[in-house]
């Protein structure tokens, strides 16, 4: 639910979040310094990351192992609907590269699956990569990509509740689209289980943790929001969007975002 990658086509985005609680104590702190031999990730390695990786995670169930097998180049492309050439398996590459060689430092409470409150206090990446060919941790040749999970990241994914996503739905959304659908799904999901006839979700916090740019002035705000929203208004995932104008904590200006829930949202909540 945190952000790791730059969705913006150009330019650098620094992404680092401070939030506090009610009695001025910080209750998330997040920071994400890319490598400076990889690069920053960004659209390619945030496809690669949700579409490809998160589904494996999740077809593997809990606990999940430390190794985590991808495939090959070929495979990855394919599952990311690119066309298999020279130029596209080196792209994948070096997205694999931007993503592992990202790192995270963290501070956070998180409510596990059994319900008990966990602490995140980690400086870390999320996990190492070994290509074909190149050796395993147990001395094998690897015949494909495989992921090394590191500690806090692996323990995490064994604890945290997770909420299902359409991935076939992730696939053909464009990136800020997709982030957006990643983020909101939360609220949609929730406000269809307990029956609410709207989600909502601070403007503020949804340039956070999508790592977008933040507008304070309402013709920007509506027209990035608006290229955001189409493909979801499009696709019946939503059916009604409205705003009213807010402040954040700050005093700046800020805007509450309510959403109706569409047939496609109400689909896979019975779905899932």
């Amino acid at each position: 639910r945190l952000p790791i990658h730059n969705l913006a086509k150009k330019g650098s985005i620094s992404i680092q979040i401070t939030r506090k609680n009610a009695v001025g104590e910080v209750a998330v702190s997040w920071k994400v310094s890319p490598s400076r031999d990889f690069g920053e990730p960004r659209q390619l390695a945030y496809k690669l990351d949700t579409i490809v990786i998160n589904k494996r995670i999740d077809e593997e169930g809990r606990p999940l192992p430390k190794i985590l097998r991808l495939g090959s180049l070929k495979q990855i492309c394919d599952g990311l609907d690119l066309a298999v050439s020279g130029k596209n398996k080196s792209g994948v590459k070096n997205a694999i590269l931007q993503n592992a060689g990202a790192l995270i430092s963290a501070k956070l409470n998180y409510k596990a699956l059994d319900q008990s409150e966990r602490r995140l206090e980690a400086v870390f990446t999320r996990y190492g990569v070994v290509f074909t060919g190149e050796k395993l941790p147990d001395g094998r040749r690897a015949d494909a990509v495989h992921l090394i999970l590191n500690e806090p990241y692996w323990e995490i994914l064994n604890n945290a509740p997770f909420r299902p996503l359409d991935y076939e739905y992730l696939k053909v959304l464009p990136p800020s689209a997709q982030r957006f659908y990643e983020v909101i799904s939360y609220r949609i999901f929730a406000a269809l289980k307990f029956r609410r006839p709207i989600a909502k979700h601070l403007y503020s916090d949804y340039c956070a943790y999508s790592a977008q740019r933040r507008y304070y002035d309402y013709d920007h705000f509506k027209k990035q929001m608006w290229k955001v929203h189409r493909p979801h208004v499009a696709s019946g995932y939503l059916k009604a969007v409205h705003y009213e104008p807010a402040v954040d904590a700050e005093g700046k200006q800020d805007w509450t975002m309510y959403y109706t829930p569409g047939p496609k949202a109400k689909g896979e909540h019975r779905a899932f």
